[in-house]
């Protein structure tokens, strides 16, 4: 034999011993590949694993805070639903059940191993109730009833937090050795805790979809619900007010929650009362009428609507609405509690209230100067009265426009010149707010109102009259209020009205006539409030019948 088949031989026999050597010890794993190969499988393998459980992690985390959120809403604001419209609870009602629902999948997905828990519950609460369990077995069926490893078997699986967690330091080091001495151990424990990872991920997964599914048709559901309740509303009202329309309180004296001082009051187009008060940090209130007739407020829009006016505005008196829409609005122009004058005491402005929104908002500031400086309304007053009138001491309480010759009128608490009222009409007040136009005075009108100034005037459609209210000293010089009716004639005396239960309001700055649900009432309110001492203002709304002349 040659060397070089020698040599042959020999090499050969190297190749093959060295293949021996690297078989794996148990024929099972023959077919493995090379460690490195078999390692960037498992780390891939385990990495895909841990980013998808890490997803279905966050997702469910988004669910409960997002459901969370949607729950404590909904629970916080559910008594405004039902004081504003009953009806809408229906919905609110369904969202905050689905979202409820869709927490408690999101949290078992958070904890897929728990998932078990309420059916076994459940379990044991029938077992109990046939008496094949007692009480005392909560412990060993509830909390103790998965005593068994990952896969089943009695042999844990150390890198399975869950069996790694049940053994003692001794029993996890044994294992370790044991693992570690055999790489065939080594390979099917990674790949049985990749597995668990796997079954890890579709449980979180399979709940994280049912919390979706919930939520994606809870959310169809109240929509449906909502537009169901708005066209019942709108289509069939008779129906949506339970078969019976709004008993109104004709006789009864209600109070506010959160108005303290109104002294004018103006309902809109669309049904509100637009209310303002003296204190320039409640300046101006949007309330409406709820399914009893009572009136319900809202701080929050309220305060939205104040800073939409841009400035402050103190000691608001009077409201009135033209043919168009707009508000016009008055201070009383009177000076503070130490004589002096406030810019922010002597506004009248013209806006529009659409939806909660303020628009078209204009102002004029210059009416206590005009007053005082017109030579026309000083001719008009002495041709009435043969008197001059002294506009230094002047506080406007009431306003009206006169729809019919489109006219603003004025009410003058003070100044009242020989015991009569006083009210000054403007000519021109689209012109005053568009064109920046001075007040044109027209007329001026004095009626004996028995010696009280004017505290609000209004113009009512059902009596087709102008309504003016006054308050005078009675007996033992307490303060009463008094309803007068006039047909606009200054040559006419405006006639006297007995209100019931009038007496129990004082100082009634307020007075309009309201339209709700088709039926028409005379809205009456009081500036008799105390914010110090949390007593509200106090409100009556009359059936027109009550009225006695």
């Amino acid at each position: 034999m040659s060397a070089r088949s020698t040599v042959k031989k020999k090499k050969s026999g190297s190749r093959k011993t060295k293949n021996t050597t690297t078989q794996p010890e148990s024929g099972n794993t023959s077919n493995i590949g090379t460690s490195k190969g078999v390692e960037t499988m498992f780390r891939n393998a385990f990495r895909t694993e841990l980013e998808l459980i890490a997803l279905a992690a966050t997702k469910a985390n988004i669910m409960i805070s997002l459901n969370g959120f949607i729950v404590s809403a909904l629970m916080i604001s559910g008594a405004f639903i039902f004081a504003s419209s009953p009806a809408f609870l229906v919905p609110a009602g369904i969202f905050m059940f689905t979202a409820a629902a869709s927490i408690v999948f999101a949290l078992i997905s958070a904890s897929p191993e728990r998932a078990g828990l309420p059916r076994a519950v459940w379990a044991w609460l029938k077992d109990v109730a046939a008496r094949r369990a007692k009480l005392h077995d909560f412990k060993q069926r509830i909390l103790y009833a998965d005593s068994a490893f990952s896969d089943g078997s009695s042999q844990p699986n150390i890198l399975i937090y869950e069996d790694r967690a049940r053994l003692s330091k001794s029993e996890y080091w044994e294992q370790m050795q044991e693992i570690l001495s055999s790489r065939h151990d080594v390979y099917h424990k990674m790949s049985d805790q990749l597995y668990w990872l796997g079954m890890i991920a579709n449980k979180k997964f399979k709940y994280l979809n049912m919390s979706y599914t919930v939520f994606r048709w809870g959310l169809l559901a109240s929509v449906i619900a909502f537009v169901g309740v708005k066209s019942i509303q709108s289509i069939m009202p008779v129906l949506a007010d339970t078969g019976q329309a709004i008993k109104l309180r004709n006789l009864g004296i209600n109070d506010f929650d959160n108005i303290y001082e109104p002294s004018a009051v103006q309902q809109l187009p669309d049904g509100r009362l637009l209310v303002v008060e003296d204190e320039p940090s409640r300046a101006f209130s949007l309330v409406k009428f709820t399914e009893d007739g009572t009136l319900y407020e809202d701080e929050a829009l309220d305060l939205r609507l104040i800073r939409s006016f841009q400035r402050k505005l103190s000691d608001l008196e009077g409201l009135a609405r033209d043919n168009e829409g707009y508000i016009y609005a008055t201070t009383s122009h009177s000076r503070n509690k130490k004589g002096e004058r406030r810019p922010d005491r002597e506004h009248m402005l013209r806006f529009k209230i659409e939806g909660n929104n303020v628009h078209d908002l204009r102002y004029f500031s210059g009416l206590t100067d005009t007053l005082a400086e017109s030579d026309t309304l000083d001719k008009l007053i002495r041709s009435k009265i043969n008197a001059q009138v002294d506009f230094e001491k002047i506080n406007i309480e009431g306003l009206l426009y006169d729809r019919k010759q489109n006219r603003l009128m004025l009410g003058f608490r003070e100044p009242m010149v020989n015991e009569l009222s006083m009210i000054v009409v403007i000519g021109n007040p689209k012109e005053i707010f568009e064109n920046q136009a001075k007040p044109e005075f027209t007329d001026v009108i004095f009626l004996n109102l028995n010696g009280g100034g004017i505290r609000a005037l209004s113009y009512d459609p059902v009596l087709d009259t102008f309504m003016i209210v006054n308050e005078i000293t009675g007996y033992e010089d307490n303060p009463y209020s008094q309803l007068w009716t006039w047909n606009g004639n200054p040559q006419s005396e405006p006639e006297q009205l007995a209100l019931p239960e009038i007496i129990n309001l004082n100082n009634v700055e307020s007075i309009d006539s309201v339209t709700i649900n088709g039926e028409s009432r005379l809205m009456i309110m009081s500036d008799e409030g105390n914010e110090k001492k949390k007593r509200p203002a106090k409100y009556m709304m009359l059936d027109y019948n009550q009225l006695k002349q």
